[in-house]
């Protein structure tokens, strides 16, 4: 997982900053950033902090099935698109002035939100639909006579008839659902290559949170291409992963006011470029703590910055194996329980209280 760190040493030591209008956060970020993991090495889970690999596998399936609505993953506990279904509903009743991001009410209305769609079926069914995001835009999207897309299943179909076709594509970009949608797609567009017996996945994705997502996107979307490789019969090999606005997030003023002083950024690149072993990455954690702004009530563990800081000083382990647990069809796996279906073998990853807060 060097290739990781990597790009988390990238961010910080090259990384501009900047001011993000949705979330009302500011990061640190770079245009770009390309890595490829080769799947036969291993299954390219990060091992310097413990990511459940449960969560992001229940949203892919939940992808696959075409979803829209938070109901079925908070459920099962996966609250990765809870704040952003949260967000839109108070949007579409007008509440988004009376519940401001980044205040303690927001944070109190979250949790009884939260609660109601555990609880209240008849609610979850409107305040939980997220639009036309990701799956449901795969399996259920419209052409121009309103008959129905299913790209998942033209997706298999071409690969299996075709194999040496470059139309292998799933795309969660459609521009006149955006505005619909609690969240344009992040990863917006994956594309498989048939290579004699192997098959690769190029995933681009136009915005990358670096501590929390990336690790995710790039669990999920390995697990993506070994689950299409098995229904039409290919070894994965390459899962090529793109991002384009690559970033950290570094919270919300008081915090975020040590970003906007020049002189403070340049010393924190000055003293991360000296660090020479794994160590020096605490000390610079402890410089950082003691030299910024403390982060105000509700707003904490928002800033990301002492969570890279803090994995950086962790040394890669060897990489787990991914393995079927039942061989059936792609379409009968994704509404199986997940545990019966795919398990990690051998994931041992360093635990400590990585759990950062994400940007809704």
């Amino acid at each position: 997982m060097e290739e990781y760190h990597t790009l988390l040493k990238e961010i910080l030591g090259k990384g501009d900053v900047s001011y993000e209008p949705r979330t009302e956060e500011y990061i640190l970020g770079i245009s770009g950033w390309q890595t490829n993991f080769d799947l036969r090495k291993g299954f390219p889970i990060i091992t310097t902090k413990d990511v459940p690999a449960r969560l992001p596998f229940e949203e892919l399936f939940w992808k696959l099935r075409g979803e829209r609505n938070v109901k079925s993953l908070v459920d099962k506990n996966v609250n990765i698109w809870t704040a952003n279904a949260f967000d839109r509903y108070l949007k579409k009743n007008g509440l988004k002035e009376k519940i401001p991001k980044h205040t303690q009410k927001w944070n109190e209305e979250f949790v009884i939100y939260t609660e109601r769609i555990k609880n209240d079926s008849e609610f979850a069914k409107v305040a939980g639909d997220l639009g036309p995001v990701y799956g449901y835009n795969w399996i259920h999207d419209k052409d121009s006579d309103g008959n129905e897309i299913d790209q998942l299943q033209n997706l298999l179909k071409g690969i299996k008839e075709r194999p040496g076709s470059r139309y292998h594509t799933l795309s969660a970009w459609n521009v006149s659902k955006l505005k619909e949608m609690a969240l344009g797609p992040c990863p917006f567009w994956h594309q498989f290559s048939v290579w004699g017996n192997f098959i690769d996945l190029h995933m681009v994705q136009r915005s990358n949170d670096i501590f929390l997502g990336n690790p995710f996107n790039q669990a999920q979307d390995s697990l993506l291409l070994h689950m299409i490789a098995k229904e039409t019969g290919y070894e994965p090999r390459n899962f090529i992963y793109t991002t384009i606005n690559t970033h950290a997030y570094l919270g919300v003023p008081p915090r975020a006011d040590f970003w906007m002083d020049s002189d403070n950024v340049k010393e924190f690149k000055n003293k991360f470029k000296k660090i020479g072993r794994r160590g020096d990455y605490i000390e610079l954690k402890e410089w950082y703590l003691k030299t910024a702004p403390i982060e105000s009530e509700g707003n904490k563990r928002k800033d990301h910055i002492p969570f890279i800081l803090e994995q950086l000083s962790k040394e890669p382990k060897e990489i787990p194996k991914l393995k079927f647990e039942k061989d059936v069809p792609l379409l009968e796996a994704i509404n199986l329980p997940l545990l019966e279906v795919v398990s990690l073998k051998g994931y041992n990853p360093h635990k400590w209280d990585s759990k950062a807060k994400m940007a809704a």
